[in-house]
């Protein structure tokens, strides 16, 4: 993985550590006084010492603490652990309990601390089966990213020398964790490249990028001094449509919001990039749109039976719509809806597309006869993307992000507006909650990408307290 991911997961998995000592100590206390409990009269007299109040219990660990932590720090060394198979991991946390349990158990009788030593058992045993679970459960979080195509990084080489092939290799050995190699581009003059999957030219990569998204990110690894134009274009290219770009050299000059110095292996790379880059911020937003996803279908629920039940029964067709829409730098998906028209509503567009109310590539229209009396109810109240929750367990979509466009409107975006495809779509937006329909085309895009722009948690938290009052008054809603 980059330096950078390291960093994030190697902080994850320490504050995981920590925060396992907690329901550790409460849990090994609870044994230690059900066992008392329960143990009949005559061997009660074998428990000692007297067990003491559990705020005694939390007392002694934040005397520990400190020293917990340094030890646990020293021992596991997180900076460098993720690069480690997962059987050199558990050797550190060998070492760790060795430690720690010596250390415990010597400032104990040092102090004369009365510890009750099943607690004392306890706690180790079951932070010999917490710490290695911490770490199982991230190799698996890391891993999952290959699950679907919308969790991985997909990766564009720019050469084909020694130089290209060594990084698409470090990439492919990484693969486990999601990083996708798509291809390479061949330098000008350079000769093919055999064994390599070549997609293009560099003359033709302004031109592939244009139209279409190939990758996530793009990496440099050519002779940027012979071709320092060349790829100042391509750079300025990626920054316009929101790709990430790496560059292995020590400088050339590109246009990006934030530029920062990573490595893979022992090569170094600029990266240039011009969506959200806060880290543990991006996993938090993940965890809080699967939790409000998953909560929220639990509690509609009902409401969504009723509503596929109304729908069966007052229109025939199918209950949900299916329509393939684009998502995170133009991955596509099959975005998920209640029907809310008549089947075969899209074979009939050309019937009213003249009739067309919203500026721009998207078609928006008050009275489209084409929806039917329950879809309009549907479409007021916003129950009909409730669907769309399925989307965002599945992680196409985020609960709150720009809104997921058609195939036929990204066709007809500027280079600029392609930017708005560099985060994942969202349920709701700032387009969402400021009128929908009654905003302009342009002023639309512009929200969108003042979103990226400006993107933070506390950001999302005020588009989502700002959605229920908008979804209550249907403002902009056809």
């Amino acid at each position: 993985m980059f330096d950078r991911h390291y960093l994030l997961y190697s902080r994850i998995l320490f504050i995981a550590d920590v925060v396992a000592t907690l329901p550790a100590l409460f849990l090994a206390y609870n044994t230690r006084y059900t066992l008392v409990k329960l143990a009949p009269e005559e061997l009660k007299q074998f428990f000692h010492p007297v067990l003491l109040p559990f705020g005694d219990y939390l007392v002694y660990l934040l005397i520990f603490l400190p020293a917990w932590f340094l030890l646990l720090a020293a021992t596991q060394r997180y900076n460098d652990l993720l690069k480690r198979p997962l059987s050199r991991q558990m050797a550190r946390l060998f070492n760790f309990f060795l430690f720690s349990g010596g250390l415990v158990g010597l400032v104990a009788y040092t102090l004369k601390l009365e510890i009750s030593r099943p607690i004392f058992f306890v706690f180790f045993g079951l932070m010999v089966v917490l710490l290695p679970l911490n770490r199982v459960l991230l190799q698996l979080v890391l891993r999952s990213r290959n699950v679907n195509e919308h969790n991985q990084i997909r990766i564009l080489i720019v050469g084909t020398d020694e130089r290209a092939r060594q990084v698409g290799a470090t990439l492919e050995n990484s693969r486990k964790y999601g990083y996708h190699v798509v291809g390479y581009v061949r330098p000008n003059g350079a000769a093919p490249a055999g064994g390599l999957k070549t997609l293009c030219s560099i003359d033709e990569l302004s031109d592939l990028i244009q139209e279409e998204a190939p990758a996530d990110e793009v990496i440099f690894t050519g002779n940027l001094k012979s071709e320092l134009d060349d790829y100042g274009n391509i750079l300025r290219l990626c920054a316009e449509v929101g790709i990430r770009t790496r560059i292995a050299a020590d400088l050339i000059p590109g246009s990006a919001s934030t530029v920062s110095l990573e490595t893979l292996g022992n090569l170094p790379l600029i990266t240039f990039v011009t969506t959200p880059e806060q880290g543990p911020s991006l996993v938090v937003k993940r965890v809080m749109d699967f939790v409000i996803a998953s909560v929220t279908l639990v509690v509609c629920s009902p409401l969504m039976l009723l509503v596929a039940v109304l729908i069966k029964f007052t229109s025939p067709g199918p209950v949900f719509y299916h329509q393939t829409r684009c998502g995170l730098n133009g991955r596509r998906f099959e975005l998920t809806k209640f029907r809310t028209m008549v089947d075969g509503a899209e074979d009939r567009l050309w019937e009213v597309r003249h009739l067309n109310e919203m500026d721009g590539p998207v078609f928006k229209m008050r009275d489209d006869p084409r929806v039917t009396p329950l879809g309009r109810l549907l479409r007021k109240t916003s129950i009909d993307e409730l669907p769309q929750l399925w989307n965002v367990i599945k992680g196409e979509m985020s609960i709150v992000g720009p809104r997921a466009p058609l195939l036929e409107e990204v066709r007809h975006y500027s280079l600029a507006q392609r930017r708005r495809l560099s985060v994942k779509p969202g349920v709701t937006c700032l387009w969402q909650v400021s009128g929908r329909s009654e905003i302009s085309f342009e002023r639309w895009m512009a929200m969108d990408l003042e979103y990226i722009d400006n993107w933070s948690l506390w950001l999302d938290l005020q588009i989502l307290m700002r959605t229920i009052p908008a979804v209550l008054s249907g403002r902009g809603a056809h």
